[in-house]
């Protein structure tokens, strides 16, 4: 019993260990890539959030753009 619990505690240092290793800091170079507008997942977020909100209701099954629980076409 003793040596399984001493394994999963080596195992879970080890798992610790590796986790902590990625955090680093961006560097100065990286930031500027990072920044890039082409990086952007929307260049003009206006833009998306307008669309977001006529399509959530009018397509009942994408979801996932807002917290609107509407469904079916949008129509009146």
């Amino acid at each position: 019993m003793r040596i399984s619990q001493r394994c999963g505690c080596i195992l879970l240092a080890g798992f610790i260990g590796l986790l902590a290793g990625g955090c680093t800091p961006v560097r100065v170079n990286q930031k500027q890539r990072l920044a890039d507008p082409i990086m952007a997942f929307d260049h003009d977020h206006l833009h998306s959030e307008m669309m977001g909100h006529i399509i959530t209701p009018r397509e009942g099954a994408i979801g996932g753009f807002s917290s609107v629980g509407a469904g079916g076409c949008g129509c009146n």
